[in-house]
């Protein structure tokens, strides 16, 4: 380095008298320090300190809201952990511990046992490490945000992906006829479409899961430490319809109607609860989805109607609201105005808020498909 890089200026001793603080200034700059340093001490807390009764009503609260939030409450020190409930103290099925606010999407992140999840109370994304998933297959997540999986194409197991609890159930050949379990399960090669659980979920009853293969229209009840599922067949009457866990309770679509199922243990049934008065679904043409939106079931009618320069699909989404208790179907011209958009997909769908997404990234009373709909190129560059 040349001597001509280096500054060889010397701090300057000639500063004006106004730049040099007295000995009266010096001395109240000390008093104002010293009063900041009480108050930082006076205002600072020993969280970890809090106590049981104030910490616990904390973590109760905490809880309630969200069982993310809890896991974080609990990583936050010895203390906090000791004063709120373990969730893996208590059973998989326990609805307290259900992450039902986090929806897992659908990419696969590099590390082959990483997923993303999607609150869609807030918008936030998080990665949640799954190492379950290198020796499990996926088989569908339920509207709890739990994972069913399966281990050898015979052992069904629940988890709950963030606060890694894995639950029993029992096997899927108590479920599948012994005749059929080589050509459903040994052998079958479209084992992962066939065995798709879309439709499962936690019954109302909260200690019951039930297990839905639509594709099979096949049914089972069971509780965690059962040897066997109860089976139950249905008919979808040819019309392609994806079932939902609907407030506890389980859903689906056919000809004659919306059907609910009665879960009673000695005679499970399904019975309509809702007609389809006035609509005409056509099989393999139309598909029929229900939705959750924020706390009201619809239907979602997906039919063929004519071309139109507009629509070079001819596909209408006309939509309703199931009233339950009246056992009809209400035409709707808007989701409710509470600015919310629904997400169709084949196998499910989902309501969202526009109050928690981008400004302008999705629209209020829209309808967005999924990428197994074939009209959405069409839709794309209409």
């Amino acid at each position: 380095m040349n001597h001509s890089e280096v500054s060889t200026t010397a701090p300057t001793s000639c500063a004006s008298a106004a730049q040099i603080p007295s000995h009266q200034t010096r001395k109240r700059l000390s008093q104002a320090a010293s009063m900041d340093t009480s108050s930082s001490a006076a205002q600072w807390r020993d969280w970890s300190g809090l106590g049981d009764g104030p910490a616990g009503l904390i973590a109760e609260r905490v809880l309630a809201y969200d069982v993310g939030d809890c896991v974080r409450f609990r990583a936050v020190c010895r203390a906090w952990r000791r004063c709120s409930a373990d969730p893996r103290a208590h059973g998989g099925l326990d609805r307290r511990f259900h992450p039902w606010r986090w929806a897992m999407l659908r990419e696969v992140l590099v590390a082959p046992d990483r997923r993303s999840f999607l609150n869609t109370s807030t918008g936030q994304c998080i990665q949640v490490d799954t190492p379950e998933l290198r020796d499990h297959e996926l088989l569908a997540p339920t509207p709890e945000g739990l994972l069913v999986l399966i281990h050898g194409r015979k052992h069904i197991r629940l988890l709950n992906p963030l606060t890694r609890h894995l639950t029993e159930l029992p096997p899927i050949t108590t479920l599948v006829t012994r005749t059929d379990h080589r050509r459903h399960l040994e052998q079958n090669p479209h084992f992962m479409t066939c065995f798709a659980a879309w439709g499962s979920g936690v019954a109302d009853v909260s200690t019951t899961f039930l297990l839905c293969f639509s594709r099979l229209c096949m049914l089972g009840m069971a509780k965690p430490g059962d040897d066997q599922w109860t089976s139950l067949q249905y008919d979808s009457d040819g019309i392609t319809s994806a079932p939902l866990m609907f407030a506890g309770r389980f859903y689906c679509a056919t000809r004659n109607g919306v059907l609910l199922l009665d879960t009673d243990p000695d005679m499970p049934r399904l019975k309509v609860v809702a007609k389809l008065k006035g609509m005409h679904v056509w099989p393999i043409a139309d598909t029929v989805h229900l939705v959750n939106n924020h706390g009201e079931l619809l239907l979602v009618h997906r039919r063929k109607g004519p071309l139109t320069p507009g629509n070079k699909s001819g596909r209408r989404y006309d939509t309703y609201r199931v009233d339950l208790d009246t056992g009809t179907l209400l035409p709707l011209k808007s989701l409710g105005g509470a600015r919310r958009a629904i997400f169709v997909g084949m196998k499910c769908s989902l309501s969202v808020s526009l109050e928690v997404f981008p400004s302008g990234s999705i629209s209020a009373d829209t309808i967005y498909l999924s990428f197994n709909f074939s009209e959405r190129k069409l839709l794309k560059h209409a």
